[in-house]
């Protein structure tokens, strides 16, 4: 129990510290605009740098980039000035709408958008998005500037502030277009009438691959982290002022990096994650910003189209998680190995006779034909005997196959436990691609075995123990008519089926073999950990040193453990409902899981993919165990 509480103790620590580290990582507005622009040679990638106003390079010269992907640095291979071979793009103006910009906000916020137009060239298009108490398409791309000005005049205030819904109506639009599209948001106010989440919006515009230049008119009901957060995960940029006056200046600046991008080019290093994490930063004299997104890894990615896939010098996702799983758990096994290697002495005894099983198996290996599957197989068994020997393990697991009644050697079920959980993994891997679920089912794959052994141990000694009164009722019966102890044995051995049978024919062989009767049967109890039969050993024990009836003694102790069969089961019906009501609580957390999953598999999967999420979840799974271990022991009664 402490170690599985070290264990938990460790695993809440770890999620902590990434929920941390995630959090610190999250912290602050991107000052770059980033938006990718091919991904289609990669591992070559390019992307498309905007710069902020105040940093625009005047006499030619280009500023200086530096990239890391997942924490590594990368090469650039080139830096372009986009004006100087530049391309139109599309630009989506949304603007709100709501009550609160009545008056000089949105006729500073018309101007601005009139100052924007005029910054563009001639051959970029603009789609103008209103939105108060719904979104509102006043106008879709289009290079007419009478039309737009048009658009931007008619503009009226009122209602309330849907900025969820504007973004996901924005990105609708991103298929409507073949150019590179990006979103510039003007709002004064937090939402309060969307349908959809803010975490909709931010999926949505992940989805569409624009960048959001989100400008924050500061009022009292503003909401600076949700438009920080949409510009940060869009790659975009966030801006705020109190003057609505000052909304001019800053959309001329807007115009002017969107007119004044660098398209960068890198060489990824194509790593074996899902996603890749990009971060960027630009010096430009003295001045330094930097900012970061993630794109999906194209190696993941599905190809759409029927001209052959370029030659990419890695292994299939799968093919590689399959290869992480088995090089895990080989490394797993080498560092035990190496550790029980070195601090584990050697016994310099000879074993006991309890091994002698084992000895005669290894003889029989050892006459296998030399390179036969037999012999092969043989040589695994002793090599995982003999690691496992040094450790003491070998010991401990031939006394639980013994209690279980398992007719195999601990080399062998140690050879055959490995070989199933490597078996297990790697189907795990290449069916379901995923690391995190394939150690999951490594795990399960360990201690199942285990767990169903300890099991069979337990229903094995509680059908000894159903069978011990009626043995006991034999013993004594054959002892009245004048049979020794070791005859009276050997009539529960003909009579008496397994276990009991099994156990007292092993008690007959040892006291063949040289042991008295007493030392036979004492072996016999430190081999079941039977209670009742220890209590039984102890009688027969203090008989044989003080004398008396043997028979009646059996007897006596026979009707004791009936009684005491009959109070466990009495105990054991008025305890039913509250085990039956442990179970169902045990059970109903994943029952609902299974059923949720089931029925909307989208509905959890956002709290799978943060950090807190996994925190929450591990929380409960700790609460969950904490609440079996007090219920098991509320429903424990000792007889």
């Amino acid at each position: 129990m402490k170690r599985w509480a070290i264990v938990l103790l460790v695993l809440t620590m770890l999620t902590a510290g990434a929920t941390l580290a995630y959090g610190q990582s999250a912290a602050g507005p991107a000052q770059l605009g980033i938006d990718l622009v091919t991904s289609e040679h990669y591992p070559e990638v390019t992307f498309a740098i905007t710069l902020p106003s105040e940093m625009l390079v005047e006499d030619g010269a280009t500023p200086t980039f530096a990239i890391t992907e997942n924490g590594r640095p990368l090469t650039v291979l080139a830096t372009d000035a986009e004006s100087a071979t530049r391309v139109p793009q599309d630009v989506v103006l949304l603007i709100d709408t709501s009550g609160s910009m009545a008056g000089d906000p949105l006729e500073d916020a018309k101007a601005a958008a009139r100052g924007f137009l005029n910054q563009l060239s001639a051959d970029d298009r603009v789609a103008l998005v209103s939105f108060a108490f719904k979104p509102t398409v006043v106008s879709s791309f289009t290079s007419d500037r009478t039309a737009l000005l048009a658009a931007i005049d008619g503009l009226q205030a009122s209602g309330e502030t849907a900025v969820h819904d504007a973004i996901v109506s924005a990105a609708g639009l991103v298929a409507q277009s073949d150019r590179q599209v990006t979103l510039v948001l003007l709002s004064d106010g937090g939402d309060t009438v969307s349908v959809n989440t803010f975490d909709n919006a931010v999926g949505a515009v992940k989805a569409a691959g624009v960048p959001v230049f989100a400008v924050a008119l500061e009022s009292g009901e503003w909401d600076p982290q949700a438009l920080q957060t949409l510009a940060t995960a869009s790659g975009g940029r966030y801006l705020a002022t109190a003057d609505s006056r000052e909304l001019t200046a800053l959309y001329e600046g807007i115009a002017r990096e969107l007119t004044s991008r660098y398209l960068v080019t890198f060489t990824s290093l194509a790593p074996n994650t899902k996603d890749l994490d990009i971060a960027v930063t630009a010096t430009v004299g003295d001045q330094i910003a930097s900012a970061g997104t993630v794109i999906g890894n194209p190696l993941y990615a599905s190809i759409a189209t029927s001209a052959p896939a370029p030659i990419v010098a890695t292994m299939p996702p799968k093919w590689r998680s399959s290869l992480v799983v088995v090089l895990l758990f080989a490394a797993v096994a080498g560092f035990v190995g190496s550790i029980g290697l070195m601090l584990i002495r050697p016994k310099a005894s000879l074993d006991r006779l309890d091994f002698y099983d084992q000895a005669a198996g290894a003889r029989g290996a050892a006459d296998a034909t030399p390179g036969s599957p037999a012999a092969l197989k043989g040589k695994l068994v002793d090599a995982v005997g003999y690691v496992a020997g040094r450790s003491g393990f070998t010991k401990a697991l031939h006394s639980k196959l013994e209690q279980a009644g398992l007719p195999l050697r601990p080399n062998e079920y140690i050879y055959l436990h490995l070989l199933g959980v490597l078996i297990v993994g790697l189907l795990s891997a290449l069916l379901t691609g995923s690391f995190a679920l394939s150690m999951f089912v490594v795990v399960l794959a360990i201690a199942i075995p285990l767990l169903l052994l300890e099991n069979r141990i337990e229903k094995r000694r509680a059908k000894f123990e159903e069978q011990l009164p009626e043995l006991l009722n034999l013993v004594a019966g054959s002892l009245r008519a004048g049979w020794g102890m070791l005859q009276s044995v050997a009539l529960v051995v003909e009579q008496m089926p397994a276990p009991a049978s099994d156990e007292f024919r092993r008690v007959q062989t040892e006291a063949r073999l040289g042991l008295s009767v007493e030392e036979a049967l004492e072996n016999m109890a430190d081999r079941l950990q039977s209670e009742d039969f220890r209590w039984t050993v102890t009688a027969i024990s203090i008989q044989r040193e003080v004398g008396g009836n043997l028979a009646e003694v059996l007897d006596i102790v026979s009707s004791t453990m009936r009684d005491r069969a009959e109070l466990r089961r009495h105990i054991r019906g008025l305890t039913a409902e509250g085990r039956i009501s442990g179970v169902i609580l045990m059970a109903l957390p994943f029952v609902e899981l299974a059923a949720l999953t089931l029925a909307n598999p989208t509905y959890l999967g956002t709290m799978f993919e943060h950090p807190f999420g996994w925190f929450l979840t591990l929380m409960g799974v700790l609460l969950l165990i904490v609440g079996g271990i007090w219920l098991r022991r509320a429903m424990a009664v000792e007889v």
